[in-house]
């Protein structure tokens, strides 16, 4: 299963993820882009966003015209981002959620049952959890695995800020989670990682041919990027739980 499979759900009815880290800077709202440019190329148009990283946002300058900056922190709007997904029919959404958020965020849907009344409603769930360098943030994705295990909780590696995995103890403790599924970012040059960053390319429109201007090596960069995901689905048929 490919990062593409991972984002199949999006495409259909009542569908949510939500790509989060417990620190900041290590790629998530990057990650964030990069799956809402797969599903703007399964769909044709983008998933209603909600950037939790007010006041200016961070994805949503990327999507300005179907994301909403909310602040997770003042009930009404946490209670309208819930309410909302919940009732809506036919709606892709995703949550960029801002490390500020985290820890309240997951305590809220611990405590009013998100997981179980979004199950009742239709609305498929999946969690992208960037893993940072430390193994406090192994840990923070182990706890959140362990405390909604009817959830779809995806690890994201970031091989370019390296992660907290190292550690043997660590390391069988991530393998004894029996994760569905790892995905691993592969290592960017300054050059391809700046155009990535940039708020006028997206990926969708890079497959559908929109950047032959920019020089050979940089597309094929880019395109090396996309088939080590892709290819990733091969491997985890072997080993699903860990295909690094």
């Amino acid at each position: 299963m490919s990062l593409d499979d991972e984002t199949n759900h999006l495409t259909g009815a009542g569908s949510l993820t939500i790509i989060c880290s417990d620190c900041p800077r290590n790629g998530k709202t990057l990650f964030a882009k990069l799956a809402c440019d797969l599903v703007r190329l399964r769909r044709g148009d983008a998933p209603q966003i909600f950037d939790t990283d007010e006041p200016d946002g961070g994805l949503a300058a990327h999507f300005p015209d179907t994301s909403t900056i909310v602040d997770l922190a003042k009930t009404p709007q946490r209670v309208g981002v819930i309410d909302g997904m919940l009732s809506a029919k036919d709606t892709a959404f995703v949550i960029d959620l801002a490390d500020r958020h985290y820890t309240p965020f997951f305590s809220m849907c611990a405590d009013i049952g998100f997981v179980e009344g979004a199950r009742e409603v239709g609305l498929d769930v999946t969690v992208f959890f960037v893993v940072d360098r430390t193994v406090r943030s192994v840990e923070a994705l182990i706890a959140l695995n362990e405390t909604f295990r009817d959830l779809r909780v995806v690890p994201v590696l970031n091989t370019g800020i390296g992660h907290g995995i190292n550690e043997p103890a660590i390391a069988k403790a991530f393998d004894r989670q029996h994760f569905e599924r790892v995905i691993t970012l592969p290592d960017l040059s300054a050059d391809a990682l700046g155009m990535m960053e940039h708020v006028d390319f997206h990926f969708d429109a890079f497959v559908a041919g929109r950047y032959e201007h920019f020089p050979f090596e940089l597309r094929a960069e880019l395109w090396d990027f996309l088939e080590t995901l892709y290819a990733q689905r091969d491997q985890a048929e072997d080993d699903p739980a860990r295909a690094l």
